[in-house]
């Protein structure tokens, strides 16, 4: 990432590179709850069918806000839906969820006619009484129901399939890496892994709930109840599975950090959250991670680059006042490889700059007090400045369109960038790197939720259905 190629008498200046910002505190931690339930009487009529075999009824909710709604009644209940009295809409993970039937031994008798499921109360229908909610009900992935209303009309709802990033793409994803869910609803497995940090030989998987968010409940025992004491061990990529799994880096890298010690030194603390009460990595020099057999380091499968289409995603949060010294996720060449233009590309989420001392001179804002957005390649980048203060969160797409021989990308769904021809010659190698540019340098830290790399460019419709993908996803965060 440093400028070894054009000028003589620069080697003096790698030595400042060991550039980095202070750690902030994590969040606390996400519970989930079983709902009770309540009916209040009368004559219901059996629900629609639902999304049968391929829905997912594990964490299913469904509520209604008046009538009567039966618990177990006629009809079938998914195993595992949850369900309960309080609101006024229905998702299930599939299987035929009933909107009446005969009043669950659980409700209380009323008069009146049965509201639909999750529609509208029927005409005449009397609210259940004294049901409670309970907290935490997860909302099912998928499958339909419905029912008859009796007096009040007919009424179905239908619940959306899950969809991760990936799925919006027509073309899907090379890579993918998610903290806080899948990325893609074909993939159902661990999401990352956890370390003991001071026992490297202990680790915990943590996998998905029934609607494909990061399992929480089994964190805090493996760590003790303290986020502090574990540490991220692993990163599984989603798509091509077992292949580009991430790794904290082991090798003493050519302007730092050194990460030879082995184990965790290099790794991130486990951290969740606030906002969201989701996992997130928070890397801080000298953490960062590779992809890596043993100690040698490896090129990714199934990800052609060079000179490619090529599109970039990364959702995270800007980190403030820290200059960088190159991009913050994607490809690059190998740590121990020489420095040649166009051999990263990189999403580059920087502030500043600094190109005299030595320090962080592979992403330079146009001034020392802007934040700036766009692609890094190896020392020739294609940025723009967007203000004086960071966002609050950033969800960046930067793309290498073959046919324009350009360079695009967008922060937020606006597009800020459209450089044509790059400013580097493109040829990019295609190790993955997080948290470290091409020859995993620092200081590049995240605060990372989710990442991806695809063939193709991203049409203008596929942008903006990703950004409704991540913020309908994170609705807690403000992505402007």
């Amino acid at each position: 990432m440093r400028s070894t190629v054009l000028f003589s008498g620069v080697a003096a200046l790698w030595a400042f590179a060991g550039c980095s910002s202070s750690n902030a505190p994590g969040g606390g931690s996400q519970t989930g709850g079983a709902t009770e339930t309540t009916s209040s009487g009368g004559d219901n009529k059996a629900g629609g069918g639902g999304g049968g075999s391929g829905g997912n009824g594990g964490g299913g909710e469904i509520t209604n806000s008046g009538g009567i709604t039966a618990s177990g009644g006629a009809g079938n209940t998914p195993a595992g839906g949850v369900t309960s009295n309080s609101g006024g809409r229905a998702s299930g993970g599939g299987g035929i969820t009933p909107a009446g039937g005969n009043t669950s031994s659980a409700g209380r008798t009323g008069s009146g006619g049965a509201p639909a499921g999750g529609g509208a109360p029927a005409g005449g229908g009397a609210p259940a009484s004294g049901g409670k909610t309970g907290a935490g009900g997860a909302t099912g992935d998928g499958g339909k129901t419905g029912g008859d209303g009796g007096s009040g009309g007919t009424t179905t709802t239908t619940t959306a399939d899950y969809q991760g990033p990936c799925d919006v793409l027509a073309n899907g994803c090379a890579e993918a890496y998610g903290m806080a869910r899948a990325m893609t609803v074909k993939y159902t497995g661990p999401l990352f892994q956890i370390g003991l940090a001071k026992d490297t030989s202990k680790t915990l998987d943590i996998g998905q709930t029934a609607d494909h968010k990061a399992d929480m409940t089994k964190w805090s025992d493996f760590c003790g109840g303290n986020q502090s004491n574990c540490v991220v061990s692993k990163i599984y990529g989603q798509i091509q599975k077992g292949s580009n799994d991430l790794l904290p880096a082991v090798w003493k890298a050519t302007y730092g950090p050194d990460c030879s010690a082995g184990g965790y030194k290099c790794a991130a603390q486990f951290k969740i959250e606030p906002e969201t009460g989701l996992p997130w990595l928070w890397t801080d020099a000298p953490q960062e991670y590779a992809l890596r057999n043993g100690n040698t380091e490896s090129y990714s499968t199934g990800i052609t680059a060079g000179k490619t289409a090529l599109s970039l995603m990364y959702n995270g949060k800007p980190v403030s006042n820290t200059v960088y010294c190159c991009g913050v996720f994607g490809l690059t060449h190998k740590h121990d490889e020489s420095d040649t233009y166009g051999t990263d590309f990189m999403v580059a989420l920087a502030w500043g700059w600094r190109d005299s001392g030595g320090c962080c001179i592979a992403v330079n804002c146009k001034t020392s007090s802007t934040y700036c957005v766009g692609a890094e390649e190896e020392e020739n980048n294609d940025l723009a400045d967007y203000g004086s203060s960071p966002v609050d969160n950033a969800l960046v797409i930067t793309q290498f369109d073959p046919t324009k021989n350009a360079v695009i990308s967008f922060l937020n769904g606006t597009q800020k960038v459209s450089n044509s021809p790059p400013k580097a010659s493109l040829n990019v190698k295609t190790a993955i790197h997080i948290g470290g540019g091409g020859d995993l340098s620092q200081p590049d830290p995240v605060r990372m939720r989710e990442a991806l790399i695809a063939n193709s460019v991203m049409s203008s419709s596929e942008v903006a259905a990703m950004k409704t993908n991540v913020t309908t996803f994170f609705s807690a965060l403000k992505f402007q």
